[in-house]
């Protein structure tokens, strides 16, 4: 997740946005903007007195490849109702695959930018696992990924972050079209980075939550408050900020994750005790994202098991 910016002339913006969208508008049985969303009730119960976890990239074991089936299947099996943050992408021939990269040099055996890619192409690739180990498994695509989170019960949550020069609201038409295919609409949060694209992507799939950045309380004008989970960074604490918005019935993200020894995961587990995430849910965090989701559920275990007998309807 990146530091959320904020736009300018952004009402202008916004407006122009919709009004192209179209081509994706709710089917008739949706909710209405201003309705609350299908997961909109279970977050709400997770808050008073539960917490989830999101992973990192689905990741919880280093022999996992990032954005991968396997780590999709092993987090949502060992982590219940576990958030799973996944990066969607569009090859060179409009089909969406799992990468969190431009290129795929990082985290496979292929070679060059996805979206110069054909998907038969990045389907003949092999994914590395978190520990450089090459798996015999090729990097799924966004229809593949929701099925497997489906299978075990997780909340897929997907990054809007198009490719250098492309556009964050064709990439949300594209994963919102597929999302409604698969079903999924209900087990879904899809990530913004400002303002505009949380305004325009809530209001292209209000059945789906949105997760946006809030730095203050004015945030929130011209959004949904029952659609939004708020992302309130990685950087520090803010109790002050946290109790606002969970006054005003919204859930608050807090991410421990980053780069390796400057993250909180590391400094948590530095000491041997991690016990510091459960401040965070003391504080008022309902959402932590890390990149160490066991670490997280080994402390707040009851607190993740409160949040699986919320009910879901997605």
């Amino acid at each position: 997740m990146r530091a959320p910016s904020r736009p300018v002339a952004l009402l202008s913006v916004v407006t122009a946005l919709v009004a192209t969208a179209g081509c994706v508008a709710a089917p008739a049985n949706l909710p209405t903007p201003d309705g609350p969303p299908v997961l909109a009730a279970y977050f709400d119960c997770v808050r008073e007195g539960g917490v989830a976890i999101s992973a990192h990239r689905a990741v919880s074991a280093p022999d996992q490849p990032e954005n991968s089936i396997a780590a999709i299947e092993a987090t949502g099996r060992a982590i219940p109702g576990a958030i799973l943050e996944l990066d969607a992408v569009l090859t060179r021939d409009g089909r969406l695959v799992l990468m969190h990269d431009e290129t795929m040099d990082r985290t496979t055996t292929g070679h060059g930018r996805v979206g110069d890619l054909t998907l038969t192409q990045i389907k003949r690739t092999r994914l590395k696992a978190s520990n450089g180990a090459v798996t015999q498994a090729a990097p799924p695509t966004l229809a593949e990924a929701l099925d497997a989170a489906g299978r075990v019960g997780a909340i897929a949550a997907i990054d809007l972050k198009p490719a250098e020069g492309g556009s964050t609201i064709d990439l949300a038409r594209a994963v919102i079209d597929e999302v409604r295919r698969s079903g999924a609409g209900g087990r879904v949060i899809l990530i913004t980075y400002n303002d505009a694209d949380a305004q325009a992507v809530a209001a292209l799939a209000p059945e789906m939550m949105i997760s946006a950045g809030v730095n203050r309380m004015d945030d929130l004008t011209g959004l949904n408050p029952a659609q939004i989970l708020a992302w309130t960074g990685t950087r520090e604490e803010r109790p002050r900020l946290w109790r606002a918005l969970r006054d005003r019935g919204v859930e608050v993200q807090f991410g421990t994750l980053g780069p390796d020894g400057t993250r909180r995961d590391d400094r948590y587990a530095a000491d041997g005790d991690v016990s510091e995430y459960r401040d965070l849910v003391r504080q008022g965090v309902t959402v932590i994202a890390t990149d160490t989701p066991l670490a997280v559920k080994s402390v707040l275990g009851a607190e993740v098991a409160r949040a699986a007998t919320c009910a879901r309807s997605g």
